[in-house]
């Protein structure tokens, strides 16, 4: 059976193709990890019509012949990673080839390096490597559908010990732990663990704020499998809520049922998806206190394409693995926020993340 790598690279040839392009020079470590599985931190890949080669130095060098299969390596000794590579390119593709490069990765100076080293034409196709991960196979698949597993079983587990009277930080602490015992890699990001008006702060970060009887907790999180993310969200009653609380969940639970609704292959992001989810909070009087996008897609990155914003979005396709999380935040009061991992299928959306949407409330 042919390497998941092996095909992605395939589909980085016929990239070329359209391009008019002799190679690329890929120095982003995670379409590195993509196009390659080195899972290492400090390599680049140089992928022609007909070769492909990763360099990195010593200190992966072992690791690199365990990860990796049916490219050329090559070991850096003196030069500069980017020096070493641009000069390989050179060797592999020929003098004056057009190569491809990721401009979002280079610095004025390593892009003046790559300038003085090679000889040919070049143009930056950075988002369109990068958009190769877009739509996902069925190796990530089944490792997405395992990270949101893990997710949802660390989450039951955190929430089921109770939350009043605990800090928003042990919160954030024990999700780590479950991810651990569970055999993941560890967090996809830092939790946000937010109580109360502490929640009205869209990416709070957990302090020692401890949670009382009434308020309710935003818990944002996810794990990370074989390097692929899970993103989840649920808000949670710290005992019983006022009336005011719950009617602000039943508002951001409605608007996400229709974000989530609206999801299918050859709707857009911003116009189908997040439109719908706004239109609901708008018309509850909190159109003002919803400021971010609805989704984003995950994969690799726990934050990449697609984007399904009311400033920017992109056009969904089957096989694209996204979020849908609408909120609202009131300032002094409190935040609500639900979020679920879902596949865009021909005909709707596969929810990856399944735990509980209605109001939990827990002691």
């Amino acid at each position: 059976m042919t390497h998941p790598a092996a095909r992605r690279t395939a589909r980085l040839r016929d990239l070329l193709e359209g391009l008019r392009l002799d190679g690329v020079l890929v120095t982003d470590p995670v379409d590195v990890r993509y196009l390659s599985g080195f899972r290492g931190d400090d390599a680049t890949l140089v992928v022609g019509r007909a070769a492909a080669l990763l360099c990195t130095d010593s200190r992966f060098w072992e690791q690199v012949h365990e990860e990796v299969r049916e490219v050329e390596l090559s070991r850096v000794t003196t030069e500069p990673l980017l020096e070493h590579s641009a000069h390989e390119a050179r060797r592999v593709l020929g003098p004056g080839a057009r190569l491809g490069y990721q401009g979002a990765q280079l610095s004025h100076a390593a892009y003046r390096t790559l300038r003085r080293v090679h000889d040919g034409p070049l143009r930056d196709v950075g988002r369109a490597v990068t958009r190769l991960r877009v739509v996902k196979d069925d190796a990530e698949l089944a490792l997405l559908r395992r990270a949101a597993a893990v997710t949802d079983e660390a989450l039951g587990r955190v929430v089921a010990g109770g939350l009043v009277g605990r800090s928003e930080r042990d919160v954030a602490w024990d999700l780590r732990a479950e991810y651990h015992r569970l055999g993941a890699e560890g967090e996809a990001f830092g939790a946000i663990v937010a109580a109360g008006d502490h929640a009205a702060q869209a990416h709070a970060l957990p302090g020692e704020r401890v949670i009382r009887a009434g308020e309710l907790v935003v818990i944002d999180t996810g794990a990370r499998v074989e390097g692929y993310c899970s993103d989840i969200t649920r808000t949670y009653a710290a005992g019983e809520p006022r009336g005011e609380l719950r009617r602000v969940y039943d508002v951001v639970l409605a608007a996400q049922l229709a974000g989530l609704a609206a999801v299918r292959a050859g709707a857009h992001g911003r116009t189908d998806v997040d439109a719908a989810a706004r239109a609901v909070i708008a018309a509850a009087g909190h159109g003002d206190d919803f400021g971010h996008g609805t989704g984003h897609g995950v994969g690799l990155e726990v934050h990449e394409a697609p984007s399904l914003g009311r400033a920017r979005g992109d056009r969904l396709e089957a096989g694209m693995v996204c979020t849908v999380e609408p909120g609202v935040y009131i300032p002094g009061v409190a935040g609500v926020r639900i979020e679920d991992t879902v596949l865009v299928t021909a005909d709707g959306c596969e929810r990856l993340t399944v735990s509980p949407k209605d109001l939990q409330v827990v002691g």
